[in-house]
């Protein structure tokens, strides 16, 4: 019977991790963002001026076989909330070799799916390699907007925030 039970318990354990696989054709980007408003971190992304919706992770290949290429462009995965701060590719961003990097940076998007002028980090993309089966990691940027009309009342931290 306990044999018969462990059998029955390996078989699930395998079948929930065989399920839980992630496809693997590349290397991944995470990124974090926090958004500042009049110099101070907010919270509420709806309080920034402009309102950003979502934040997305522009890619451009640099060099050799990747110069120009573009793995996240129109691609939803590639495209996260504001309010979560955080976000990866899926695994399918091409390999860097020899010479070849990605130029990274977060863009600002509204809630209609348009480009905000709203870029980060300021000082321009991000040069990072990608390897195969890695996430590629970047700091944590700032993206910096205004603090929209109705939020201006500031709480007793001194954030942004709705009154």
């Amino acid at each position: 019977m306990f044999r018969r039970l462990t059998i029955v318990a390996l078989g699930v354990f395998l079948e929930s991790a065989a399920g839980s696989c992630v496809q693997i054709d590349g290397g991944a980007v995470e990124v974090s963002w926090v958004v500042h408003a009049n110099g101070r971190a907010i919270t509420d992304c709806t309080c920034s001026d402009p309102e950003i919706a979502s934040v997305r992770i522009d890619i451009v290949g640099n060099g050799g076989n990747i110069q120009g290429s573009t793995p996240c462009a129109g691609q939803p995965r590639c495209v996260f909330s504001c309010q979560r701060q955080t976000g990866a590719t899926p695994f399918n961003i091409p390999e860097t070799h020899g010479d070849e990097t990605y130029l990274i940076q977060l863009v600002a998007v509204d809630k209609n799916g348009a480009d905000l002028p709203i870029r980060a980090p300021l000082t321009g993309p991000i040069s990072r390699t990608v390897v195969n089966g890695q996430p590629t990691e970047l700091e944590a940027v700032t993206l910096d907007a205004g603090c929209a009309t109705a939020c201006e009342t500031m709480n007793k931290t001194g954030v942004c925030a709705r009154p």
